[in-house]
């Protein structure tokens, strides 16, 4: 006679259904603030949430002229502003994937679960900080989007530049005069720089000297430059990205050569993100692997909005210097 046990699920809501379901409701809450926390860019472009439909639409508007009317004078709204449109398309989900096996769950005398929420939500971050940032330098050497409009800029500034905090502080001064001179708005403005670069900058005495009250030394922290806060990344791309070749192609522009790129100074209406999916997680159990599935992804995508909002520093050498 076979002895009958009725095991205590420690996952099971309510002594009913899946044996996993409370620990999905433990695992998702965790990744969730993990990847909200870890996401750098978010707050530095405009963003756009669509329910259906695979792309987005922001508007592009120009300028205006005004002029003066003496008595009699008709008005017939002869002043025109240019209008255009961006699309950004959605790309494919972004998907990161943990295979665990039953056995090593079993053996194990730790629980590593925090270690893989930290590596999941951080892989997805990363890759979303790093598109962004790509599409900003992309929109620094972009051309004007509506008629009479202006394009986006890159100042040269020599090899220099990656090396001397006094050169980058120059260098993005000036940026914020090109931004003025285009009639950029002064608030939003941000220049992302290398964790070297940011050093170089915080170890400036003219930056701290000028600046009232934020630069550092002993914190390894930098003021505003020209009204520009300076933000640290490791994610501002730094090498030739070439286009894929295969089917794993997002929808959106990500590549091209960036070995030169020192910093990149932008208004947050330089970059826009279209998202028809916030990040979803699924843990999943395969029986005929004995594993346990994670998965995390989001479906979003990245484009060029203004050019003219954006910057970028290049350590190449001007023409004629």
């Amino acid at each position: 006679m076979t002895d009958t046990y009725n095991f205590t699920r420690l996952g099971q809501a309510n002594l009913d259904g899946s044996a996993m379901a409370l620990f999905k409701d433990q695992f998702i809450p965790e990744l969730l603030t993990a990847f909200d926390a870890k996401r750098v860019m978010k707050n530095y472009v405009r963003s756009k949430t669509i329910t259906k439909g695979k792309s987005a639409s922001f508007p592009v508007l120009g300028t205006t002229s005004a002029q003066y009317v003496t008595v009699g004078d008709t008005l017939l709204g002869n002043q025109t502003i240019a209008h255009n449109e961006i699309t950004i398309n959605l790309d494919p989900f972004l998907v990161s994937d943990i295979l665990i096996p039953e056995l090593d769950v079993k053996m194990q005398e730790y629980d590593d679960r925090a270690e893989i929420v930290e590596e999941m939500s951080r892989a997805l971050a990363n890759t979303e900080d790093k598109q962004l940032l790509q599409v900003g330098v992309l929109a620094a050497r972009g051309s004007a989007i509506v008629t009479g409009g202006n394009g986006g800029s890159v100042i040269k500034a020599g090899a220099n530049v990656l090396t001397s905090g006094e050169t980058l502080a120059a260098a993005i001064y000036t940026a914020g005069v090109e931004m003025d001179e285009k009639n950029i708005p002064e608030a939003d403005r941000y220049a992302f720089v290398r964790p070297l670069q940011y050093a170089l900058l915080a170890q400036y005495e003219d930056i701290k000297n000028h600046d009232i009250g934020t630069g550092s030394y002993s914190e390894g922290t930098t003021g505003k430059l020209n009204n520009i806060q300076v933000i640290k990344t490791n994610h501002l791309p730094r090498t030739n990205i070439t286009q894929s070749v295969d089917a794993t192609n997002p929808n959106n522009v990500y590549y091209g050569d960036f070995s030169n790129t020192a910093c990149l100074v932008m208004n947050k209406n330089a970059v826009g993100t279209v998202s028809r999916q916030g990040l979803i997680v699924e843990p999943k159990w395969i029986l005929e692997r004995l594993a346990h599935l994670l998965t995390a992804r989001i479906l979003q995508g990245h484009g060029i909005l203004r050019p003219d909002c954006a910057v970028e520093i290049s350590a190449a050498v001007a023409s004629g210097s």
